[in-house]
């Protein structure tokens, strides 16, 4: 099993919108989603590193468009 963690410091508040895309599974892989203090914290564990790399460009994917409508919507 391999994994990897995804640490994004003052995102805690985007975890809300990140939480349908973790209950959605992505093929071979799973996710968990948590916040610590101010941050997001995403655990991704698959079995293989081709699944590993896919889950984890999906997350850092979403995790940039939830910060470019917060951005949108401070503007």
């Amino acid at each position: 099993m391999h994994s990897a963690v995804l640490v994004a410091e003052g995102f805690s508040d985007i975890g809300k919108v990140l939480l349908p895309e973790i209950r959605e599974k992505i093929p071979r892989s799973e996710a968990s989603l948590r916040t610590e203090g101010d941050a997001l914290v995403i655990e991704i564990k698959a079995g293989d590193t081709v699944a590993l790399r896919a889950s984890l460009s999906s997350y850092l994917r979403w995790l940039s468009a939830a910060l470019s409508a917060k951005k949108a919507m401070e503007e």
